[in-house]
């Protein structure tokens, strides 16, 4: 490849960014307010606590009514946009749902880009997790469609 067709594909790539940041319910800042003062956290946190409620109240024990990757998802973003690192184990735990079952759905987040692990550099064993930015704008997109 070179430098010229290196600058062009660079150039469209800001080009496919600008358009993505022109969409409505996109950009947001670090405090969680996203464009039209809508407060992403607050939401997000609405998203979660309705699901946790929905499947507390309509599942019998068989796991029918949960939304387990889904929930982690957004407990990791909300983490993320509260600038609180999270632990891989520490979502697992929280999932309510068994430990190897979190750790296989995080595994396979991870491997179709929606989660990124990296290592604690104070200490090697604890590994923590953050949506990939791909899938911070999804659920970003998600939460400026909800009707609540």
């Amino acid at each position: 490849m070179t430098i010229d067709q290196a600058n062009q594909k660079l150039d469209n790539l800001d080009k496919r960014v600008s358009e993505f940041r022109d969409l409505p319910g996109q950009g947001n800042n670090s405090k969680g307010k996203g464009t039209g003062g809508v407060n992403l956290v607050e939401r997000a946190e609405q998203f979660l606590q309705w699901g946790r409620l929905k499947s507390g109240m309509l599942d019998t024990g068989n796991g029918l009514f949960t939304d387990s990757c889904w929930n982690m998802c957004l407990d990791i973003y909300i983490c993320g946009l509260k600038d609180q690192p999270v632990t891989v184990s520490a979502i697992a735990h929280s999932s309510g749902i068994p430990m190897t079952t979190a750790m296989r759905y995080i595994n396979v987040m991870v491997e179709q880009g929606l989660l990124q692990k990296s290592s604690n550099p104070a200490d090697n064993r604890m590994v923590f997790v953050a949506v990939s930015q791909a899938c911070q704008a999804k659920i970003e997109k998600l939460l400026y469609s909800a009707s609540f």
